[in-house]
């Protein structure tokens, strides 16, 4: 603290500090529903590669009230409020009676709600389905992002199923699928899955519905 003099008064002088500024928090969502090839998408945006779009879901009306636009909404929206508590593993498990596909993270284990499996359909297969670009990935398949989805079809269970001659890929996968390599490194995952896209679609604008 120094010491400041006027008109034979001795004043102190507080230490001026400056006060450090905290690095910009990235508000914008990751996670958005998108048309992409035709198809409602669920898109994710990491901001490392802010250029960059990458398919985690194509919810094809399914039956039950929800169509796809609706289901690709929903589900963007519950994984983008469960992305800051470090989204772990997708699973299926059961709800009020009802076949759920849900998320872990590393904040809460239990088993969070993306969206509910229609009356008379199998989870894991559900699951797999719509999440068949994370499926192939897990099973040691290479994707090519978007390409994936090319000429409206997004079953690429069924194209590696041929591939290696009929093997039923759905046996056995009851068990989660990890989504931290499907993650940049800033929302907790390792990023190993993370390969250039296309251009990024349409986004929507969930107020429309």
């Amino acid at each position: 603290m120094g010491l400041l003099a006027a008109s034979g008064v001795v004043l102190p002088v507080q230490a001026q500090t400056t006060e450090p500024q905290s690095a910009p928090v990235d508000s914008s969502p990751r996670f958005e529903c998108q048309v992409n090839n035709g198809q409602y998408t669920v898109m994710y945006r990491p901001t490392t590669q802010p250029d960059q779009a990458y398919p985690w879901a194509v919810p094809e009306d399914m039956g039950g009230d929800w169509p796809a636009e609706h289901r690709c909404d929903v589900i963007s929206e519950r994984l983008e409020f469960y992305r800051p508590d470090g989204l772990l593993e997708l699973r299926t498990d059961r709800l009020n009676g009802y076949n759920i596909v849900c998320v872990t993270t590393e904040q809460d284990n239990t088993c969070r709600i993306v969206f509910t499996v229609p009356p008379g359909q199998d989870a894991v297969v559900t699951r797999d389905r719509v999440f068949d670009n994370l499926v192939a990935a897990d099973q040691g398949q290479s994707t090519a992002g978007i390409n994936t989805f090319a000429n409206g079809s997004s079953n690429i269970l069924s194209q590696i199923e041929a591939a290696l001659g009929g093997t039923d890929l759905n046996r056995g996968r009851s068990n989660g699928i990890n989504l931290q390599p499907f993650l940049d490194t800033v929302d907790g995952g390792t990023g190993t899955q993370l390969r250039p896209a296309v251009i990024p679609g349409r986004r929507l604008n969930p107020g429309s519905f």
